[in-house]
């Protein structure tokens, strides 16, 4: 007899995307299964690069240590091109620093998705409400659309098939009213919703009637992660490497590894080459084609592959009212040359978790009063499309035009380049307005996004380290944001030695603690006050102040900012300086983010760190107002 089991969130693949989205789970009663046609966890090579917003992720998640530990970090790029002077072979160009002065902190590092997987299947294990099974896929899948967010039903109903049935043997075609796939069904799940994590030839997405939109390129790239016996002298750094026959992307990896980019081949009008037909020796035959007259021999091969890029955006990323998602390379593919293919996955998941895991703990409340306006969970999950989709399209833009960066020396390389490396951090990422990017009152449109660190609504908040006016200590806040599902109220507070800021500081501590008509109910936990208590609280309020940290006191301050627990005594964790540490320097994080030292703001920030809203200090109203449009507090309601 089939059995059924019941689920939250049934995760289709466990690769870097799928595992992204399950530790948004952790600590929580949100029961996940996660489920992959794989024997096992990756055992090596695959995807590598970890932009600074990924390692971000990856802190929040409480593995950035142990990620950091195995990585390369990467610190100058050399570009060498053909020689001017006629004669055959290579000259280095340029050589410049892997460095966008905007982060403050390491833009890229090298570790295999292998390992990174690793670290996010290590963390999951000790929690109950998650499971993980290989050898598992699924055959069939039914969903009821009509099902309301609100109610308590289960409508995604899939069947999967375990062990050595599990080769797809749909190979991608639709089986949901199919025999041959219900025949194969060996459990039923049971779903509030489905995600699928799948890769590029996602089975869940031929399900969903999505598309990819796009083209399927016609050139095949040799990735190799191996020691180099060469006498060529940048093999230790990043290097883009011109000749007439193509690029090679070269990337230093820990162990003495290096990992080769290499163009092998590309079709005609009557042919597209078989990505199947290339070996190690004629990728590595390719590559000391372009790199003469310098020679390279390979010693240790631990991993190679040979592809066809894509280019290509899903037409939809979500479908059926928001009860299924696509994550990932389930629905935009791109050549690896910016290494943003595992990045984009796990950020595409880090923007899906928060919203589930909201809707899943916390009753949205707001509706709006003719009906016309959507649910304000099917609105909020709206938004993952609506903010992730336009990354996708931009994404495949910049890749498409990437390389002609390198395809000659260029008066403007040094400008264009630095851009490409703002790019990839995500510093041109700006979200649209919605219900969770709320811009100020009476604006419609905050003009184009640029490439630096600013407090702007749709943005992610810049890293930036500050002190802890308790103890001095430095800390950046990135780290200080584990990924709970909470919200943070960041209030800049400015100058707070001045009389006048610091009452208005004061005034807007007794609004955030009132539980009538301030955020109290979300601020402050509805049943007693220990340390356990505390952490279900949805909104955490910290304070960046800019004042001579011997003029603060922090017991004076309102006890919103130094809360009490009955079992461990105030939070002295929440107040932080913008002054020099003792060993870490200066961050002056309100010159860096062009902050009025003087009226200070208040910011909102997202479970996934970016910014939700940016209100005066004392707009009181304003801040209301944000979580009003989340649906977490009722439209002028007590």
């Amino acid at each position: 007899m089939v059995g059924t089991t019941t689920v939250d969130v049934l995760i289709i693949g466990a690769g870097p995307a799928g595992l992204a989205l399950a530790n948004w789970f952790r600590n929580s009663e949100i029961r996940v299964l996660l489920v992959d046609k794989k024997p096992g966890p990756t055992p090596r090579g695959q995807a590598e690069g970890l932009k600074s917003t990924t390692n971000e992720i990856l802190d929040s998640f409480g593995i950035g240590q142990q990620i950091a530990a195995e990585s390369w970090r990467l610190e100058e790029i050399a570009i060498w091109g053909p020689r001017e002077d006629g004669r055959s072979g290579i000259v280095r160009e340029q050589v410049i620093q892997d460095k966008v002065e905007e982060l403050g902190t390491v833009r890229e590092t090298m570790l295999q998705q292998s390992r990174v997987e690793h670290h996010m299947l290590q963390n999951l294990l000790f929690h109950s409400n998650i499971s993980i099974r290989y050898s598992t896929c699924p055959v069939t899948v039914e969903i009821d659309a009509s099902c309301s967010h609100q109610g308590n039903g289960y409508p995604v109903k899939t069947g999967l098939t375990r062990e050595k049935q599990c080769d797809n043997n749909s190979n991608g075609s639709p089986t949901t009213n199919g025999v041959n796939g219900h025949n194969l069904v060996d459990e039923h799940i049971h779903a509030k919703y489905i995600v699928g994590c799948d890769g590029a030839h996602s089975w869940l997405r031929k399900q969903l009637g999505v598309v990819l939109e796009g083209d399927l390129t016609d050139s095949v790239f040799g990735v190799v992660d191996f020691v180099p016996k060469t006498n060529f002298p940048d093999i230790r750094r990043v290097c883009y490497v011109r000749s007439a026959t193509g690029t090679i992307l070269i990337v230093p990896r820990s162990n003495k590894e290096v990992r080769f980019y290499i163009p092998v081949g590309s079709g005609s009008n009557s042919a597209l080459p078989d990505p199947k037909d290339w070996t190690l020796d004629r990728i590595l035959a390719a590559a000391r084609h372009i790199i003469s007259p310098y020679t390279l021999e390979a010693g240790a091969v631990s991993w190679w592959s040979a592809y066809r890029v894509g280019q290509r955006v899903g037409s939809h990323f979500s479908r059926y009212h928001e009860r299924a998602f696509l994550v990932g390379d389930a629905v935009h593919t791109h050549s690896p040359k910016a290494g943003q293919g595992m990045n984009t996955s796990i950020q595409d998941a880090y923007n899906l978790g928060w919203k589930l895991r909201l809707l899943l703990q916390w009753r949205l409340s707001t509706r709006s009063a003719d009906g016309a306006a959507p649910a304000p969970e099917e609105a909020l999950l709206r938004t993952y499309e609506g903010e992730r989709r336009p990354v996708a399209q931009d994404l495949i833009a910049f890749d498409r035009g990437y390389l002609r960066l390198f395809a000659a020396p260029s008066a403007e390389f040094d400008s264009e380049m630095l851009r490409a490396m703002k790019f990839t951090t995500g510093l041109s990422i700006r979200y649209p307005k919605s219900c969770v990017v709320q811009l100020p009152r009476g604006v419609d449109d905050l003009g184009p996004s640029l490439l630096k660190a600013d407090l702007v609504p749709g943005k992610r908040l810049q890293d930036f380290q500050v002190v802890y006016q308790a103890d001095g200590i430095a800390v950046r806040i990135q780290k200080r944001m584990q990924a709970t599902g909470a919200f943070r109220v960041i209030i800049f507070a400015g100058d707070i030695a001045g009389a006048n800021q610091f009452a208005r500081v004061q005034s807007l501590g007794k609004f955030l603690a009132d539980r009538g008509s301030g955020l109290g109910r979300l601020t402050t936990p509805s049943e007693g006050d220990d340390s356990a208590a505390w952490k279900k609280v949805p909104v955490e309020v910290l304070v960046v102040h800019c004042a001579d940290r011997a003029s603060v006191e922090l017991l004076a301050m309102h006890e919103v900012y130094r809360p009490w627990s009955s079992d461990q005594g105030y939070d002295y964790w929440r107040v932080f300086a913008d002054a020099e540490s003792v060993f870490e320097g200066h961050g002056r994080v309100y010159e860096r983010l062009d902050l009025d030292r003087q009226k200070g703001c208040c910011a909102v920030i997202r479970p996934d760190g970016y910014v939700g809203a940016v209100v005066d200090v004392g707009d009181f109203q304003g801040l209301r107002g944000y979580f009003e449009g989340v649906g977490m507090l009722e439209v002028g309601g007590a």
